[in-house]
Order: structure tokens, then sequence, then C-alpha cells
């Protein structure tokens, strides 16, 4: 039986990236940092398809001494795959081992304005600008960001970038518990739709509250099945 091919990573004027899905093996950061440059950027985002609650995009910049060393965030992946604990503990290491990190976030109202595509890109460019300086190159999983962001030219985009970079599932581990707490204190605000233990997605329990109580502020009434609720209620 043949082997499965790897995923390809092409970065332009850089010769081509194998990287397989799995615990971040540092083989894209470690290629660029071969390559010359020191400030790497990883950009992820959560919140997409929830239904209620705002998009978070997260920037990490780890230096060459935390990318260069696999025994430094050992444990850090694909915030997805980690339980909330797992998330919280390595958080902190994530914290004390970047050198930089940076929030972006778009509000229910602007992803309503804008659609979730765009919001998600804004709040990733507004994540980057929030770094002390923009780096040399820029992870981002799965999205591409916008040609005049100002760095498109040095953003790398590669799908499941989360598992395949130490930076970008940094990013995808700080963007996931801001986001947790965030929508935690929404839940006081605005009880009975569960935000402390859906987050904003559309679990059962959820639905059923939308369809009791109606939408509340924190909710996308772009989104299905929002629109419906919001089409029936006028």
């Amino acid at each position: 039986m043949l082997a499965a091919k790897r995923p390809e990573t092409r970065i332009p004027g850089y010769p081509i990236v194998h990287s397989a899905p799995g615990i971040p093996r540092l083989i894209v950061e470690g290629r660029l940092l071969r390559c010359g440059l020191t400030t790497i950027g990883g950009v992820d985002e959560v919140g997409r398809g929830s239904l209620a609650g705002p998009v978070y995009a997260a920037a990490v910049v780890l230096g060459p001494e935390v990318l260069r060393n696999r025994n430094v965030l050992r444990a850090v992946t694909d915030s997805k795959l980690l339980t909330a604990r797992q998330r919280e503990v390595l958080i902190e290491e994530i914290h004390d081992s970047a050198r930089a990190m940076s929030l972006g976030v778009v509000e229910a109202n602007v992803i309503d304005h804008l659609g979730i595509n765009a919001a998600v890109q804004l709040a990733m460019v507004t994540a980057v600008n929030g770094l002390p300086s923009i780096p040399e190159a820029v992870l981002v999983d799965s999205v591409h960001l916008p040609p005049d962001c100002g760095f498109a030219d040095s953003s790398i985009s590669m799908n499941h970038a989360d598992r395949r970079c130490l930076s970008v599932a940094s990013a995808s581990i700080y963007a996931k518990v801001m986001r947790d707490n965030y929508m935690r204190d929404c839940a006081r605000k605005y009880p009975g739709y569960y935000f402390e233990t859906n987050y904003g997605y559309g679990t059962v329990a959820h639905r059923k509250a939308l369809a009791k109580m109606g939408p509340c502020p924190m909710h996308r009434r772009s989104f299905s099945p929002l629109r419906q609720i919001v089409k029936e209620s006028v």
C-alpha cells in the first residue's frame, strides 16, 4: 500500500513545505527560521459558526528560542482537541512563552452587517495590527487575508494550520479561552440561553430557548435559524 502523500504548503519565495496534521511539529516555522526570518506570527479564529456572540481572532508571536525547542509548549495543539481545563493550563504557558499576543473581536451586529467571512478577516487583521510590530511571516488557519490589509504578501494560509504550526495552535487556544470567558459573562446578562455551556453555538437547548424567548442582542440575526425567528416575530 502506498503511503499517503503529505499536504504541501507553498510559501512564496521559499521551498515547498510538507507537513502532516497532528501535534505541531514546527516544520513550517522551522523552515521559515532557516530562511532567515526571526518574527513569525500565528493567527486563528473562534466563533465562526456560532449563532450568538462575537467572533474572536488571536495573533501570537513565538520567538526562535521557543520555535527551536519542541520541549516548550509541548502539549499545545488545535484548541478543539483539548478540554477546557487543558486550555486553561496551556494559556498560562503560552502567555509566559510568547513574545506578543493580541486579540481582534467583531461583535454580532457587525457580523450581520459584513457577513461572517468578512468579519473573520476583520478580526484577524485587527489582531495582527494589535501586535507591537507586524511579523515577517503571518501563518493563518485556512483564511486568506484581504489584499489591502498591509501584510497580505507576508501571510501564509494553510488548511489545518492549527494542527501543523505551533504559533497558530497557540493562537487557537488564546482565542478560544478568551471567547469562552466572555460568553460565560454574557450568560449572566442574558440568562436562559445557556451561553455558559454552548458559548453561542446552536445546541438543542439553545434552539429551544430561541424558539421560546426569541433572540437577544447577542444573537446574529442574519444567521439561520435567526432569520426565520425574526421574520415570524414581525
